[in-house]
């Protein structure tokens, strides 16, 4: 009968507890750094864009190419008038002459303009201290009327001083300075610049604008 009782004793004290609570466990007692607060920062994602704009009116087969509008004066009638045509930035002289040579535009925005520069003008320009020299390779005033030798330099006036950096432009054929008409229709001797100032008597709005 002892024997009985001290076994049931036994396993009473092996069993779980009925008690739905805890113990805590003293602080000197848990396992180093167990209790050591989280520094672990949730992970993030960066994202990082790029935005490239290209030109709609850039020539096909080069996107990137930057244009910017140049003032270009052609005649109507008796009259020079502006018109505006992109090209390649940056702008240069040369660029801008090239482009007044080549003519009015042919995409029909020039109903009634047209140059009277001469269709097989061809010329330098070289940009020193504000003043643009304009070379031509043979003397291209001699085939012209009295009235296009007028409205031709208008052109060329009116078109590099619109330019920033240019505010004078000098004329020589084969490197010797000439004489040009100006807009009131004196003669500027050799080796005398004009300016756009010199031709504003002949701009008109342009019919077409």
């Amino acid at each position: 009968m002892r024997r009985l009782l001290l076994a049931l004793v036994v396993i009473a004290g092996c069993s779980v507890p009925a008690s739905s609570g805890y113990e805590g466990i003293p602080t000197g007692e848990i396992p180093f750094d167990l209790n050591a607060p989280s520094t672990t920062a949730a992970p993030t994602t960066t994202t990082s864009s790029t935005t490239t704009t290209i030109d709609p009116n850039a020539p096909t087969g080069e996107p990137g190419v930057i244009n910017e509008i140049v003032d270009l004066y052609f005649v109507s009638g008796n009259n020079v008038v502006k018109t505006q045509l992109n090209i390649a930035s940056p702008a240069t002289a040369t660029q801008t002459l090239g482009s007044l040579i080549a003519g009015p535009p042919r995409d029909g925005t020039a109903v009634g303009i047209r140059s009277a520069l001469p269709g097989l003008f061809t010329a330098t320009v070289n940009v020193a201290r504000g003043i643009a020299t304009v070379n031509a390779a043979s003397s291209f005033l001699d085939n012209l009327s009295p009235g296009d030798q007028n409205l031709a330099i208008a052109q060329i006036v009116l078109t590099l001083t619109s330019r920033p950096g240019i505010g004078q432009v000098l004329f020589s054929v084969d490197g010797s300075l000439i004489a040009v008409p100006r807009g009131r229709g004196d003669l500027a001797p050799a080796g005398q610049s004009v300016s756009f100032d010199d031709y504003t008597n002949l701009i008109v709005q342009n019919p077409g604008g």
